[in-house]
């Protein structure tokens, strides 16, 4: 495999920043997550993942190309001795799962050099009943303390999948503080309603992201609606569904 290539933007320095990660899985609950997150907060591109391998896709923003793995930087108006910068990472494409090791190394090494101490992975989990909660674990004793605030069930045995499976296990013996939230989601479709209810936990951890989900919860109320019409006989073609998320 090629050598993933960190292209840089920008040279803003950030005070003690926090990293969300959110890329493609299941329900796109990462990746719609951080999107939404990134132009409600009007985040610039500061940074983006590059390789032979990935996907021959480039996104168009502000009418400027990137590549599809990209990394957004903001400076945090309430930010104090506990509560640092923000820097997400997001993409709209679903990487082979080998290139997630590589990922992970060009990441912590870009996180490292702009002082990120703490990470929040987003992750989608496959929903098995209609009231299913959050999971969160962490990487070390600090990020599970900081997990029994949240209100969430801290997952004590079981698989964590993708780049947030690697970026826990790398980050416990590499001495970062990893944060993983799992979010029970529909697995055969986009799921904003589930990345919504990742906001309320995700906003005790980042003060900025206490923000409207309204937008989210009317974006999962429009594909309801275009499934329902499927189901009694009205045809529901897959790009009007693609269209509601992006």
């Amino acid at each position: 495999m090629a050598e993933m290539k960190i292209i840089r933007y920008s040279e803003q320095r950030y005070d003690d920043p926090t990293a969300i990660v959110g890329l493609p899985g299941i329900g796109l609950v990462g990746s719609i997550l951080t999107s939404f997150a990134i132009r409600e907060l009007d985040m610039e591109v500061v940074a983006a993942v590059a390789s032979p391998d990935f996907p021959p896709y480039t996104l168009i923003q502000d009418g400027n190309p990137y590549p599809p793995v990209r990394v957004y930087g903001c400076r945090r108006e309430n930010a104090s001795g506990e509560c640092g910068d923000l820097v997400i990472v997001t993409s709209e494409i679903t990487l082979r799962p080998e290139l997630y090791y590589d990922l992970n190394t060009a990441l912590t090494g870009l996180f490292k050099e702009m002082g990120v101490s703490s990470v929040i992975a987003i992750e989608g989990i496959p929903q098995f009943e209609e009231s299913g909660g959050i999971f969160a674990c962490g990487s070390s004793a600090a990020s599970r303390e900081r997990i029994e605030g949240l209100g969430l069930k801290p997952l004590e045995d079981g698989l964590v999948r993708g780049l947030t499976g690697i970026m826990l296990y790398e980050a416990f013996y590499s001495g970062m503080d990893v944060i993983a939230m799992l979010c029970p989601a529909n697995p055969a479709l986009p799921d904003p309603r589930s990345a919504a209810r990742m906001l309320e936990p995700l906003s005790k951890l980042v003060p900025e992201l206490q923000i409207d989900a309204g937008p989210l919860y009317k974006e999962a109320e429009e594909i309801e609606s275009k499934i329902k019409q499927q189901e009694y006989g009205y045809e529901v073609a897959p790009s009007d569904i693609r269209q509601l998320y992006g």
